[in-house]
């Protein structure tokens, strides 16, 4: 039998001041957080042997990023808006998103969804401390995005656990930080009404602000043209909203992007969107290949492609410039073009997967980032021309089930002949122009 010979030790809160200086960091010229003694090292979270006060500590950290990022978002012209309407910050339960201010005047909107442990306006914290404050964060997503002309709204998914004691909603991390009796969250007390979990939060804003998006029916606002990038949880629940109420929202979205999305097929009924899905959208997962590189799998309907990312965190960041916003871009130019035909055979693909071999290529981007110039490339046998050839433009891209999903097939004939072209075939790949032309399949596909 085992008895307690010494009670347990009780130790006093270690409380840190919310200063950067005080905490021995600094802002380098470089936009990085760096420790004053050495200013070639960034944060150190394992400071101190004792657990909860590296969390506290770093809570500190995180509230002096979070007023840094609340100075710079008012420089770039957004404003925080509590929600639920009519709410007093400070005394009522609510939770901030963040509009630009000319959001009333654009033609085209860029609404963002995060994740859900991340607070306002963060995209990484890793990326902050390198390369930069404004790169980890959505200020360098705002900046070129405020260029091509584009209004913003920034939901908020993170922080869903309202603090009385602080006044605040806050993250489930700065809650585990914060010092209080018990780290149990109260479902009535520490939760926002209409904003308790990511899928009610994105209902409630989009419904709150249907108005001045999509316009009204007395037609003082106009409605906009919508482009959505969205990432992990955050494009779940705007799947779920959509797949209830895309009728009202489809003559205004454009376009969709899904970085390490969590939606699967099954969380879409609706016909409507699973073609927009198909058409406009793209998800960009954690994969190794090139950014860019399209990555056969069928999960989130849409086209998928690699980001040479690691870290689902940092996706977006990395790929913004250079992968995204340049499609944003194309799918203004072109809306019914906007996504290649891709034909996959999904047997081999597979096999591959069940380890019967039969699929060692990939579809890499050759000459740039350029989509019209992509080309499988054998990972084998870099000299097979016969498989470098210009993607077909238009039509629908692979979706869940059957080839008749994959692309736009439009009659029996079509589909009988792409069958016997792909069963001919001893790996997955894509069906070119010359193949495309031949099926009959090289137009665009009609809209929905």
């Amino acid at each position: 039998m085992f008895r307690r010979i010494k009670p347990i030790e009780h130790r006093e809160e270690v409380d840190f001041p919310v200063d950067l200086k005080k905490l021995g960091y600094f802002i380098n010229s470089e936009d990085q957080i760096r420790q004053i003694e050495k200013p070639s090292e960034g944060f150190d979270y394992y400071a101190h042997r004792v657990e909860r006060v590296n969390e506290k500590r770093r809570e500190a950290m995180d509230e002096c990023i979070r007023r840094v990022l609340d100075t710079r978002f008012v420089e770039e012209g957004l404003t925080k808006r509590f929600l639920p309407p009519g709410s007093t910050p400070g005394t009522d339960p609510c939770v901030p998103i963040l509009i630009s201010n000319d959001i009333d005047d654009v033609e085209k909107v860029l609404v963002i969804i995060g994740n859900t442990y991340d607070d306002l306006g963060i995209w990484s914290v890793r990326e902050m401390e390198g390369p930069s404050i404004n790169h980890g964060s959505m200020i360098s997503t705002i900046r070129s995005a405020k260029k091509e002309k584009f209004g913003l709204l920034i939901l908020n998914c993170g922080q869903n656990v309202y603090s009385p004691e602080m006044g605040r909603a806050v993250t489930y991390r700065s809650w585990k930080a914060a010092t209080k009796p018990s780290p149990h969250i109260d479902e009535v007390k520490n939760r926002v009404p209409g904003h308790e979990n990511v899928q009610k939060h994105v209902k409630s804003v989009l419904e709150e602000l249907k108005g001045r998006l999509i316009g009204n029916e007395n037609g003082k606002k106009k409605k906009k043209k919508i482009y959505f990038l969205t990432y992990g949880w955050g494009c779940w629940g705007l799947v779920k909203y959509l797949d209830v109420n895309f009728a009202e929202w489809k003559s205004s979205i454009e376009a969709l992007i899904a970085a390490e999305s969590t939606h699967t097929s099954a969380d879409v009924t609706s016909p409507d969107l699973r073609h927009f899905l198909t058409t406009r959208a793209r998800a960009y997962i954690v994969h190794s290949d090139p950014p860019g590189t399209f990555i056969p799998d069928k999960r989130f309907i849409c086209q998928t492609f690699s980001t040479a990312q690691i870290y689902s965190e940092t996706i977006i960041p990395n790929s913004w410039h250079d992968v995204m916003l340049p499609w944003f871009k194309r799918v203004e130019e072109d809306p019914e073009g906007c996504n290649p035909v891709m034909l996959v055979d999904w047997e081999s693909v597979e096999r591959l997967k069940e380890g019967w071999g039969g699929y060692s290529g990939s579809t890499k981007p050759k000459d740039g980032d350029d989509p019209n110039k992509w080309a499988f490339d054998d990972d084998e046998n870099e000299d097979d021309h016969d498989r470098e050839a210009k993607l077909e433009e238009g039509g629908k891209a692979f979706g869940e089930e059957g080839l008749e999903d994959m692309v736009d097939l439009r009659d029996a004939e079509q589909a009988a002949k792409a069958n016997k072209a792909l069963q001919e075939n001893e790996r997955p790949r894509m069906v070119m122009d010359d193949g495309l032309k031949e099926m009959g399949v090289g137009k665009a596909a009609p809209s929905a």
